[in-house]
């Protein structure tokens, strides 16, 4: 025989919050936290912050970067058909910890310090993003 939820007393219970233990249906429960409602709004109310939704980080931040490669494609090409482009280019290609660095044309130096520095932006960057999810101030730390 099937449980019902606890919370709204008519669905079909198929989760256990993992708080409070209550059997609860999918719509009282949050994934994200593995939690029902109850225990969701008491830990987002005591906090005095409102819910975070940090699976949408790394979704955002692939996507700006697809776009930004979007937007540079096109903007080469455009250069490329109105002749405002020379045949200069700067490559970096990481192996491990180990970069590459390549380069070619007249302005080839130019365009290997612009990849080193947008490197090392790239480095910090990341850095500082693990460093805050791991301080817990990107995800939310859930008791044990």
């Amino acid at each position: 025989m099937r449980k019902t939820c606890e919370i709204c007393g008519r669905n079909p219970a198929v989760y256990v919050c993992s708080e409070c233990g209550r059997n609860v249906c999918p719509e009282c429960f949050e994934p994200d936290d593995w939690i029902c409602s109850i225990c969701y709004e008491k830990r987002h109310n005591a906090s005095g912050r409102g819910p975070s939704i940090p699976h949408l980080l790394p979704t955002n931040l692939l996507m700006i970067g697809f776009l930004l490669i979007f937007l540079g494609v096109i903007l080469m090409f455009i250069a490329g058909l109105t002749g405002g482009i020379s045949a200069s280019s700067g490559l970096i290609i990481f192996i491990g910890p180990i970069p590459i660095i390549l380069g070619a044309g007249k302005y080839s130096l130019l365009a290997v310090i612009l990849a080193v520095i947008l490197t090392i932006f790239g480095f910090i960057l990341y850095i500082f993003l693990r460093r805050q999810g791991f301080r817990g101030e990107l995800y939310e730390e859930k008791p044990i």
